[in-house]
Protein backbone atom coordinates (compact mmCIF):
# COMPACT_ATOMS: atom_id res chain seq x y z
CA UNK A 1 0.00 0.00 0.00
CA UNK A 2 1.29 3.35 -1.12
CA UNK A 3 0.75 6.41 0.68
CA UNK A 4 -0.58 8.45 -2.29
CA UNK A 5 -2.28 12.22 -1.30
CA UNK A 6 -6.60 11.78 -1.99
CA UNK A 7 -7.79 14.33 -4.68
CA UNK A 8 -9.01 16.91 -1.67
CA UNK A 9 -5.60 16.56 0.09
CA UNK A 10 -3.98 17.28 -3.28
CA UNK A 11 -6.55 20.64 -3.80
CA UNK A 12 -5.09 21.49 -0.56
CA UNK A 13 -1.98 21.24 -0.77
CA UNK A 14 -1.84 23.38 -4.59
CA UNK A 15 -4.01 25.87 -2.31
CA UNK A 16 -1.51 26.16 0.23
CA UNK A 17 1.08 26.48 -1.90
CA UNK A 18 -0.82 29.13 -4.19
CA UNK A 19 -1.39 31.07 -0.90
CA UNK A 20 2.10 31.24 0.10
CA UNK A 21 2.49 32.38 -3.37
CA UNK A 22 0.37 35.21 -3.51
CA UNK A 23 1.61 36.12 -0.18
CA UNK A 24 5.23 36.24 -1.32
CA UNK A 25 4.20 38.51 -4.03
CA UNK A 26 2.34 40.53 -1.59
CA UNK A 27 5.28 41.00 0.60
CA UNK A 28 7.51 41.91 -2.37
CA UNK A 29 4.75 44.38 -3.27
CA UNK A 30 4.88 45.72 0.59
CA UNK A 31 8.26 46.57 0.41
CA UNK A 32 8.42 48.79 -2.34
CA UNK A 33 8.86 52.51 -1.19
CA UNK A 34 6.82 55.81 -2.51
CA UNK A 35 8.57 59.01 -2.82
CA UNK A 36 6.59 62.17 -3.19
CA UNK A 37 7.64 65.33 -5.27
CA UNK A 38 5.72 67.78 -6.17
CA UNK A 39 5.55 70.14 -8.82
CA UNK A 40 5.19 74.13 -8.18
CA UNK A 41 6.11 77.69 -10.10
CA UNK A 42 7.60 75.42 -12.88
CA UNK A 43 10.28 73.68 -10.88
CA UNK A 44 10.12 69.99 -8.69
CA UNK A 45 10.31 70.61 -4.86
CA UNK A 46 13.67 68.37 -5.08
CA UNK A 47 16.55 68.68 -7.40
CA UNK A 48 17.35 64.64 -6.75
CA UNK A 49 16.26 61.93 -5.27
CA UNK A 50 17.71 58.31 -4.16
CA UNK A 51 15.39 55.16 -4.58
CA UNK A 52 15.76 51.71 -4.45
CA UNK A 53 15.44 49.16 -6.83
CA UNK A 54 11.32 48.79 -7.41
CA UNK A 55 10.23 51.98 -5.82
CA UNK A 56 8.09 54.18 -6.83
CA UNK A 57 8.24 58.11 -7.76
CA UNK A 58 5.10 59.82 -7.22
CA UNK A 59 4.83 63.82 -8.57
CA UNK A 60 1.88 65.56 -7.71
CA UNK A 61 1.08 68.69 -9.78
CA UNK A 62 0.51 71.52 -7.12
CA UNK A 63 1.12 73.87 -10.00
CA UNK A 64 -1.66 75.88 -11.66
CA UNK A 65 -0.08 74.74 -15.07
CA UNK A 66 0.03 71.46 -16.71
CA UNK A 67 2.92 69.53 -17.09
CA UNK A 68 4.75 66.45 -18.97
CA UNK A 69 6.26 64.18 -16.81
CA UNK A 70 9.07 62.17 -19.24
CA UNK A 71 12.00 60.02 -18.54
CA UNK A 72 14.25 58.48 -21.66
CA UNK A 73 16.61 56.05 -20.40
CA UNK A 74 17.71 52.64 -21.36
CA UNK A 75 16.09 51.01 -18.33
CA UNK A 76 13.07 52.73 -18.48
CA UNK A 77 10.98 54.59 -21.04
CA UNK A 78 8.21 56.75 -19.31
CA UNK A 79 5.85 59.42 -20.94
CA UNK A 80 2.95 60.80 -18.19
CA UNK A 81 0.93 62.51 -21.23
CA UNK A 82 -1.06 65.61 -19.92
CA UNK A 83 -0.79 66.06 -16.67
CA UNK A 84 -3.17 68.62 -15.31
CA UNK A 85 -3.19 70.48 -11.91
CA UNK A 86 -3.67 68.06 -9.22
CA UNK A 87 -3.19 65.07 -11.12
CA UNK A 88 -0.02 62.69 -9.97
CA UNK A 89 2.15 60.56 -12.12
CA UNK A 90 3.00 57.48 -10.80
CA UNK A 91 6.90 55.99 -12.45
CA UNK A 92 8.37 52.83 -11.01
CA UNK A 93 12.14 52.36 -11.25
CA UNK A 94 12.41 48.76 -11.53
CA UNK A 95 16.38 48.90 -12.22
CA UNK A 96 19.32 50.54 -10.33
CA UNK A 97 20.57 53.26 -12.35
CA UNK A 98 21.08 57.16 -12.50
CA UNK A 99 17.55 58.57 -14.62
CA UNK A 100 17.05 62.04 -15.56
CA UNK A 101 13.38 62.96 -15.01
CA UNK A 102 11.78 66.20 -16.95
CA UNK A 103 9.16 68.33 -18.00
CA UNK A 104 8.26 67.79 -21.82
CA UNK A 105 6.74 71.32 -21.63
CA UNK A 106 9.05 73.29 -19.43
CA UNK A 107 12.61 71.83 -19.68
CA UNK A 108 14.25 73.55 -17.12
CA UNK A 109 12.38 71.49 -14.73
CA UNK A 110 14.66 68.48 -14.03
CA UNK A 111 14.73 66.02 -11.39
CA UNK A 112 17.96 63.26 -11.03
CA UNK A 113 16.70 60.15 -9.80
CA UNK A 114 19.50 57.72 -8.39
CA UNK A 115 17.98 54.01 -7.51
CA UNK A 116 20.43 51.54 -6.11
Amino acid sequence: MTDRPTRAGRRSASAGLALCFAAGIAAGAASAAQTTVTQKDRAFSAQRVELHAGDVLLIHNEDTRAHNIQVNHPNLTYNSGLQEPGEDARVVFAEAGDYLVFCGIHPKMKLRVSVR
